[in-house]
């Protein structure tokens, strides 16, 4: 979300967060659970970012016990 004040229905974890990216970490077509990070800037993520976090998501859905 590259302005979270433009969602109406977001919840900040953290007052100063003006962007967000949430990628689900899935086993077995099931969500286990979700990265979810917040930064201070508008439009703090980018695809470079996304990849990133999607990669740390299959490493963590394959390497935990779910």
């Amino acid at each position: 979300m590259p302005d979270v004040e433009k969602f109406p229905g977001h919840i900040a974890c953290d007052g100063a967060s003006r962007s967000e990216i949430v990628v689900p970490i899935v086993v077995g077509g099931r969500t286990v659970g979700v990265i979810d990070v917040d930064c201070a800037v508008v439009g703090g993520f980018d695809e470079v970012d996304k990849q990133g976090l999607e990669s740390l998501a299959e490493l963590l859905a394959g390497g935990c016990d779910w």
